[in-house]
């Protein structure tokens, strides 16, 4: 029995749509202040609107696209380069500190073989 009202549910939806389809046309038809050539020219004149908007919106929309893009491109060139920087310096606190601990241990190592001089025989 409900398998029944669903049924029949659909089908006066549908006859509704339909219904109400055709008498928003004869309503549109009755109420039309203006002869068919008017009509056609107020809808060539509507789409050319539409038509210049779509056209303006688009341009605006990619004009914004590209300058975003371009921040973008920007902004991360300017943060390769910040990194790049943060290596360089890092690479150079590096070599100072190798340099600067190669030269302690090789004083550290000239002190034993001054203080010790059996350990300079028994290399020899």
């Amino acid at each position: 029995m409900d398998g029944e009202k669903q049924g029949n549910g659909g089908l006066g939806i549908l006859l509704a749509f339909f219904v109400g389809g055709i008498i928003g046309s004869l309503l549109g038809l009755l109420f039309a202040p203006m002869t068919g050539r008017e009509t056609r020219e107020r809808i060539r004149d509507a789409s050319t609107d539409v038509k210049e908007r779509t056209i303006n919106t688009a341009q605006r929309a990619r004009e914004a696209t590209s300058e975003t893009v371009t921040d973008l491109v920007d902004k991360g060139r300017s943060r390769v380069d910040e990194a790049t920087e943060g290596v360089k310096a890092a690479v150079e606190a590096g070599k100072t500190a190798f340099v600067e601990k190669k030269s302690e241990l090789a004083s550290v190592l000239s002190r034993d073989k001054e203080d010790d001089p059996a350990a300079d025989e028994s290399s020899s």
